[in-house]
């Protein structure tokens, strides 16, 4: 006879049940899909991955166009070697400079310049596409509010776990 869980048919993943298995597995098989998806549509449009596009855009909106390090790290979220070498490659673009923070001389914030602003107009339109297509057209307009609305409640509970974690330390 089968393990139970809370009366529920045990899965191979312990601790989940056969339901929860597959609504794991279908989300984390179509998250991983899609970033590939869109990660190389940029890639072959702009030359710019999504991490890229990410960053462009977070720039480009940003009111002075430029953002400290640490929280492009935390926003994305990545890690600061991470986004280091990403910028390191935007600016080696001319997409992107890097200064010392003028409220905080040890900070350094990314700026973006106007050839990256051109970039990240250009790529969003390919990535909203790219989203269109393949995110939103696969749903009815419930599904999306709904599949936002719990991407949204397990976003917070992650964010809250960082935050619990770098305050013990861990």
């Amino acid at each position: 006879m089968a393990d139970l869980i809370a009366g529920r048919t045990a899965s191979e993943m312990p601790g989940l049940d056969i339901a929860e298995q597959k609504s794991w597995q279908n989300f984390l098989d179509s998250t991983l899909r899609l970033y590939a998806t869109l990660n190389r549509r940029l890639t072959d449009v702009h030359q710019l991955s999504l991490f890229d596009v990410r960053v462009l855009d977070m720039l480009n909106n940003a009111p002075s166009g430029c953002a400290r390090m640490g929280d492009l790290a935390e926003a994305l979220p990545s890690l600061p070697s991470r986004l280091t070498r990403q910028i390191r490659r935007l600016e080696g673009q001319g997409l992107v400079r890097r200064e010392a923070s003028k409220d905080d001389r040890r900070g350094v914030v990314a700026i973006i310049t106007e050839d990256g602003r051109t970039a990240a107009r250009r790529a969003m339109v390919t990535y909203s596409q790219s989203v269109r297509t393949y995110f939103l057209g696969q749903l009815s307009r419930s599904q999306t509010a709904a599949m936002g609305e719990n991407c949204r409640r397990i976003s917070a509970a992650l964010r809250l776990s960082d935050r619990a974690s770098k305050a013990d330390g861990a």
